[in-house]
C-alpha cells in the first residue's frame, strides 16, 4: 500500500511523517513552497521524541503522480479547499479510495461526489505547520483516529489502513458510523475561530465558547443530529481519554489560528461555524453567534491580518454576549 497525504501541513504532515517513519510508503502532495523545502532539504519532522529530515517524494498536483491499484488518498486539505483538491484529484485518477482527514462535516459529501469510496476520520491530532518544510508532532502518542466508510459501515480496506496508523503510533477506532463522532470534533473546533481571533484562551474565552456551542446544541438537537462529546467518547474508547506520554510546547495553537498566521487569505471557518450557520438556516431561525464569529474570520482572513485581532472582552460584544 501506497498513501498519498493530499494536503502536507499540520494534519498531513503529522500523519505522513510518522507512516513514513515506520516504513510505510508516502507521497505528500502540497503547495509549492512547501514542496520544494521538501525535495530540496526532506522534510523537517520535529516530534517529543526527536527530529528526522525525512525524505519523502513531494508533488504540488496529482497529475505529477503515476497511479496504481494499491494506492490511498488521505485528504488533508483545509474545507474550502476540498472541491478543488477533489476536482484535479478525479482529473488525475478516475477510481481512488479518499479517506477524510479533515475538520468539519460536508467534505466526506463533497467528496462522494466524485469518487465510489469515502471514508470519513474524525482527527485529532496535534500538527504545527507555520514554515515550508517543517512540520511539528507536538504529542507522544501523535493523535487519535476514528474512522469508517461513509456514510456507514466498514470494509477490509479501512480495517488495513488503520492498521498501518496504529503501526504508525496512532489509537485508532474502527466504526460503522463514523459520522457522529466528525460532528463532537466539530463541536469542540467551534473554539478555533475564538482562538484565532482573540489568540488566547483566557479571559472571557470560556464564556464566549460556552455560548457558541449552546447555541449549536440546541440546533443539532431541533435537526436530530447525533453527535459523540468528549465525555460520551471516553466512556465508549477509553483509549481516547489516555494522556499524552509528552507534550512539545508550541506557540502555535488551533489550525485556524495556523492560517492566520500563514496570511492565506483563506480559512476553514466556514466549514465549522459556517457550518451551524447553515444549519440555523435550513431550519428556518438564525444563530448569531456563530453568524458574527464567521464574518469576523472572513474579515481577517482576507484582510491577511493576524491572530489576535480583539480581545476576548471585545470579541464577547460583537458577537453580542453583553
Amino acid at each position: 500500500m501506497r498513501v498519498i497525504i493530499y494536503g502536507a501541513g499540520a494534519i498531513g504532515g503529522v500523519v505522513g511523517g510518522h507512516l513514513a517513519l515506520t516504513g510505510t510508503e508516502a507521497v505528500l502532495i502540497g503547495r509549492p513552497g512547501h514542496v520544494n523545502a521538501v525535495n530540496q532539504h526532506g522534510l523537517r519532522f520535529i516530534t517529543p521524541t526527536g527530529t528526522h529530515d525525512l525524505r519523502i517524494p513531494a508533488v504540488t498536483a496529482p497529475d505529477q503522480i503515476e497511479f496504481t491499484p494499491d494506492d490511498v488518498v488521505l485528504l488533508c486539505v483545509k474545507g474550502q479547499n476540498t472541491d478543488e483538491a477533489l476536482r484535479d484529484l478525479h482529473a488525475a485518477i478516475a477510481d481512488v479510495p479518499v479517506f477524510c482527514f479533515q475538520n468539519g462535516v460536508r467534505n466526506e459529501e463533497i467528496a462522494a461526489s466524485y469518487f465510489p469510496r469515502v471514508y470519513g476520520t474524525m482527527v485529532r491530532v496535534g500538527g504545527v505547520y507555520i514554515n515550508d518544510g517543517e512540520v511539528t508532532a507536538r504529542r507522544d502518542p501523535p493523535g487519535w483516529l476514528i474512522m469508517g466508510c461513509y456514510p456507514t459501515g466498514t470494509d477490509n480496506l479501512v480495517e488495513t489502513v488503520a492498521e498501518r496508523l496504529r503501526a504508525a503510533g496512532f489509537f485508532v477506532l474502527v466504526t460503522p458510523d463514523v459520522m457522529p463522532y466528525k460532528w463532537g470534533k466539530l463541536m469542540g473546533n467551534l473554539a478555533n475561530s475564538i482562538v484565532a481571533i482573540t489568540s488566547t484562551r483566557d479571559g472571557d474565552f470560556d464564556r464566549i465558547f460556552r455560548a457558541t456551542q449552546e447555541e449549536a446544541q440546541e440546533l443539532l438537537a431541533q435537526a436530530g443530529i447525533r453527535w459523540v462529546s468528549n465525555q460520551q467518547l471516553a466512556e465508549e474508547w477509553p483509549d481516547s481519554a489516555v494522556r499524552p506520554r509528552s507534550v512539545l510546547q508550541v506557540d502555535a495553537q488551533s489550525s485556524t489560528w495556523q492560517s492566520l498566521s500563514r496570511r492565506q487569505g483563506t480559512v476553514e471557518t466556514d466549514f465549522l461555524n459556517g457550518e451551524i450557520v447553515r444549519l440555523a438556516e435550513r431550519l428556518g431561525t438564525r444563530a448569531p453567534i456563530n453568524e458574527a464569529l464567521l464574518r469576523i474570520m472572513q474579515e481577517m482572513a482576507a484582510n491577511r491580518e493576524p491572530p489576535g485581532k480583539y480581545t476576548p472582552t471585545e470579541l464577547c460584544r460583537m458577537v453580542g454576549l453583553t
